[in-house]
């Protein structure tokens, strides 16, 4: 494939499947040597944190949040109450369920917030409870989410992430909930009820996901000297099983080593070399797969120009 093809299938299969029909077998098409990143995960800074919401935003957030249904001790928190709970610290990655490989919907952070297992454990979660239907302020209807998802460490209402706290637009210090390992769907805004209910609900786990993540994609120049590209993957809450890179349009790839993932709910990320055999246009894609085979749906995907 030239680089005019390139452009013209739409800067190249990030958004869907792509089938290339370059010349050059795996054998022809260069050498790939990685490494992780220099100190582990990157970090996002807040300002690359995205902003979604499916509704616009509330005038003013929720001064408080009642947490009432199956529990021995329905109670209400302010915003000040919940600043005032022993807080949860913990480097954590979220990731938009619409993200694409190499999207800009995802980043990685510190996360600090009330923990809802600590909230949980005070109101007395009754043991027909299944589920929690979430009430927000944005026009949402209820969210129902399994008791399974929120019960897990780290799951929290977040005051600070990154280096600021959360802001009126990212849902409100205290009033965001964030499960570690969910989907972006998952994770409401502007909340103002949690009740807990009989009612069974499934997880929504994070996409396996590789992608690039500079030079940013679709397309990037090398030399023969070779071009390094930086990348990552996370398939939270399961750990990341394998990564593989392609250097022939997708038709052969090899697995490439991985980092240290000591916590499944963050990202790890990856340097990955390119030495080409000679000077060209090449597709370079990625994909992952989490450790109990869930697999990535479409690849992530970089073009290098080698001039």
């Amino acid at each position: 494939m030239n680089r005019r093809a390139f452009i013209a299938s739409g800067g190249a299969a990030i958004l869907g499947p792509m089938l290339f029909d370059g010349a050059k077998s795996y054998a022809d098409a260069g050498v790939l040597s990685a490494r992780e990143t220099a100190g582990g995960p990157l970090i996002t800074p807040n300002a690359k944190f995205f902003l979604y919401s499916e509704k616009r935003y509330p005038e003013k957030g929720p001064s408080a949040i009642d947490i009432d249904g199956l529990v021995a001790t329905p109670a209400r928190y302010s915003v000040d109450d919940l600043a005032n709970v022993p807080s949860a610290k913990r480097l954590l990655t979220f990731q938009c369920y619409a993200n694409t490989a190499g999207g800009p919907l995802i980043f990685t952070a510190p996360f600090e917030g009330a923990p809802l297992s600590t909230l949980f454990d005070k109101a007395g979660v009754k043991p027909e409870a299944k589920a929690a239907r979430i009430e927000v302020i944005d026009g949402h209807a209820p969210y129902l989410l399994p008791l399974t998802e929120l019960q897990r460490p780290q799951a929290m209402l977040v005051g600070r992430w990154g280096a600021e706290a959360v802001s009126h637009e990212h849902g409100g210090r205290y009033t965001r909930l964030f499960i570690p390992g969910a989907g972006g769907n998952h994770q409401p805004k502007w909340i103002s009820r949690i009740t807990l209910v009989d009612s069974a609900a499934p997880e929504h786990p994070a996409p396996p996901m590789a992608g690039f993540l500079s030079p940013a994609p679709p397309e990037t120049v090398g030399s023969m000297a070779g071009v390094t590209l930086t990348g990552y993957a996370f398939c939270g809450p399961e750990p990341v099983g394998k990564v593989e890179l392609s250097t022939d349009d997708g038709r052969t790839y090899q697995a490439m080593p991985l980092p240290p993932q000591p916590d499944p709910r963050v990202w790890i990320t990856w340097d990955v070399t390119f030495r080409p055999p000679e000077r060209g246009f090449y597709v370079l894609r990625v994909k992952a797969a989490s450790a109990g085979g869930r697999k990535q749906d479409f690849p992530g995907v970089i073009a290098v120009d080698v001039r």
